[in-house]
C-alpha cells in the first residue's frame, strides 16, 4: 500500500513519533503532549512579590517615657523646670515654695495651690482662674492683668500684692492702684 505524503497530515506524523517515544529535541511533540501553561486552581497559594518597606520615623509611633513625679523637700524653692514638670503630670502645687519665681503668662488654671508660697512672684498675665488658692501667700506678688476669676482665695495673704488690671473672682477688673485688695476700676465714661 502506497501512501502519499498528502494523505498523511502533518499532525498525525508528529503525534506518532511523539507517542513512539522519540526523544529528538528537533521534533516537537504533539499539542496534547505539550505541557499547558500553569493554570490557577482553586485554593492554590500563589506567592506575591513583596515590596521592600522603607524605614522611616514618620510611620512609626514613638512611645514617650512617663514623666517622673517631682519630689521636693518641704520648703525648698522649686525651679521653673520642676514647676513645668509638675504642671504636665498633674495640677497639684499645694504647699510648694514658688517665692520670687517669674511665672509671667503661665497657665495655672484649675490648679490646687493650697498653702503655696507665691510671695514676691511675678504672675503678670498668668491664668489662675478656678484655682484653689486657700491659705496661699501672695504677699508682694505682681498680679497685673492676671485672671483670678472663680478662684478660691479664702485665708490668702494679698498684702502689697499688685492687682492693677487683674480680673477678680467675681469677674470685675481691678482698677489702677489696687494693692493688697481689688479696687473697682473707675470708667472714664461714668456719669457723676
Amino acid at each position: 500500500m502506497a501512501v502519499s505524503l498528502a494523505d498523511i497530515s502533518s499532525s498525525s506524523v508528529w503525534a506518532a513519533e511523539g507517542a513512539s517515544g522519540g526523544n529528538d529535541p528537533a521534533i516537537p511533540a504533539s499539542a496534547d503532549q505539550v505541557s499547558p501553561a500553569p493554570q490557577k486552581s482553586l485554593g492554590a497559594v500563589v506567592p506575591k512579590k513583596m515590596k521592600k518597606k522603607k524605614s522611616s520615623a514618620r510611620g512609626k509611633t514613638l512611645r514617650k517615657a512617663p514623666l517622673a513625679i517631682v519630689e521636693t523637700a518641704p520648703g525648698k524653692r522649686l525651679s521653673i523646670g520642676e514647676v513645668m514638670a509638675l504642671l504636665k503630670t498633674g495640677r497639684d502645687l499645694s504647699g510648694k515654695n514658688l517665692s520670687g519665681m517669674n511665672l509671667t503668662g503661665v497657665n495655672l488654671s484649675k490648679c490646687n495651690l493650697k498653702g503655696v508660697d507665691l510671695s514676691n512672684a511675678n504672675l503678670e498675665r498668668a491664668d489662675l482662674g478656678e484655682s484653689d488658692l486657700e491659705r496661699a501667700n501672695l504677699a508682694g506678688a505682681n498680679l497685673r492683668m492676671a485672671s483670678l476669676k472663680l478662684s478660691g482665695l479664702t485665708g490668702s495673704n494679698l498684702e502689697n500684692a499688685i492687682l492693677d488690671g487683674a480680673i477678680w473672682q467675681d469677674g470685675r477688673i481691678c482698677g489702677k492702684g489696687s494693692h493688697g485688695m481689688c479696687r473697682e476700676a473707675v470708667s472714664p465714661f461714668a456719669s457723676k
